[in-house]
């Protein structure tokens, strides 16, 4: 016989979709939808996929704690207060866990934060097979405030920005994470898929147009794409970069790391150590086709040592993987966080930091393999997989990409002041 699950007049349960690990909620069956409190509420996104951006205080009291969530809108409500009050509200669709149990709940934002929960859950978020005894509190695992001790938010910069994500998959999981940031942190991120782009290039008045309407300025552009991009793909960045939009990779980088032979060439003339490989006319087209099958041979020579991967933003390596011993895993089973340090492992890492410099990308994955001569470059990509990255290391990677650009933005508009004034 299935165990009931039963709920308290008040209960601990988490919002994950909206980062909220804890919060304090009281079962209100007298209410038919679920409450958030919230401030700070904004309609953002389209008219076609209306968004709303809000602020939340989880911690009664506390009020230095503030998170930033955004969600998409459902509906829109007329709600009547306890008070009688009449409040416009918008209503959200999230996902509520209680211990190991998760399902979706509406919840309209109230923006009066001097509710005594932060939360309330509404009859309607009262699944059929729930039991609320309302003698009894807190029947499921309790959580803990806590769990906010590290969720301080860095400001954000003093201008929302316009970041282009040029990507054919625009559900993919690491451009969700990137939409996601970019909105928690005030800014606009269209999605740009490259079918739909025609370039319009002249001398004067060049355009870049989209289902043949012209493209809004961008302050920056992100390429989300496979190892090596289509020579049509790197001539929308280009003219993108010619109308003094910021790539967080740069062409020009971007057709260094594309091309395995040009890589390794760039990257032992810096003198950054890479496995030794004889060309010839014949071996062109494969080594132009990827570095596994390039350097295979040579790779094989230099012993099975560990294979550690660097995720880079704006030249720090902020995480680090390691290949798992055995080839028999696929994808991203294959790795796994590098646990603890050493000499080699740092040295491996400030191997990377230089190889991602000497390329010139600001988001990128090194490879480095510790082979018996020391730390050799294998592999630079800026198809960097975030999504797999984050999971695996817990640590916000496409948080760390929008400030990077926001800082750089910061200072490219600082150049381009500067420049005027010198005029």
């Amino acid at each position: 016989m299935k165990e009931q699950f039963i709920l308290g007049w008040e209960e601990w349960l988490a919002l994950p979709d909206l980062g909220l690990p804890a919060m304090k909620a009281k079962i209100d069956t007298g209410a038919r939808t679920s409450a958030l409190a919230a401030s700070a509420i904004e309609e953002i996104g389209t008219s076609d996929q209306p968004r709303v951006r809000f602020v939340v205080r989880p911690i009664p009291g506390r009020d230095d704690v503030e998170i930033t969530c955004v969600a998409d809108v459902v509906d829109r409500r007329d709600v009547t207060s306890s008070n009688g009050e009449a409040e416009r509200r918008y209503v959200i669709r999230t996902v509520a866990r209680m211990g190991e149990r998760e399902w979706p709940i509406d919840v309209t934002l109230a923006s009066r934060e001097q509710m005594a929960y932060r939360m309330l859950l509404g009859r309607q978020a009262v699944r059929a097979d729930m039991i609320v005894d309302p003698a009894t509190s807190f029947r499921q695992p309790q959580l803990s405030y806590r769990s906010y001790g590290s969720a301080a938010r860095s400001e954000p910069v003093s201008r929302p920005l316009s970041i282009g994500l040029l990507s054919r998959r625009p559900e993919n999981p690491s451009n969700r994470r990137l939409v996601r940031q970019a909105e928690l942190r005030g800014h606009a991120m269209p999605v740009i898929d490259r079918r739909r782009v025609s370039l319009y290039i002249a001398s004067r008045e060049p355009a870049i147009l989209i289902n043949g309407e012209p493209l809004e300025h961008l302050d920056a552009v992100i390429f989300r794409a496979g190892k090596s991009p289509s020579h049509f793909t790197l001539a929308i960045i280009r003219q993108l970069e010619h109308f003094g939009t910021l790539s967080l990779n740069p062409v020009d980088a971007m057709m260094k790391a594309g091309d395995a032979l040009v890589l390794r060439q760039t990257l032992a003339a810096a003198g950054i150590d890479v496995p030794e490989i004889a060309v010839n006319p014949r071996d062109l087209a494969r080594v132009k086709s990827g570095s596994e099958h390039t350097l295979a041979d040579s790779l094989g020579a230099l012993g099975s040592g560990r294979r550690l991967r660097f995720a880079i933003v704006g030249n720090r390596a902020l995480v680090g993987l390691e290949q798992a011993p055995t080839t028999a895993l696929d994808g991203d089973n294959q790795w796994h966080a590098i646990t603890g340090s050493g000499t080699e492992v740092e040295a491996a890492r400030r191997l990377a930091e230089q190889a991602a410099r000497v390329i010139g990308l600001g988001f990128v994955a090194v490879d480095v393999l510790l082979s018996r001569t020391g730390p050799l470059v294998v592999d630079v990509t800026a198809n960097v997989s975030l999504s797999m990255i984050e999971r695996l290391t817990g640590v916000s990677l496409a948080e760390a990409v929008i400030v990077h650009i926001e800082q750089a933005v910061a200072a490219h508009d600082r150049r381009k002041a500067q420049a005027r004034d010198q005029q």
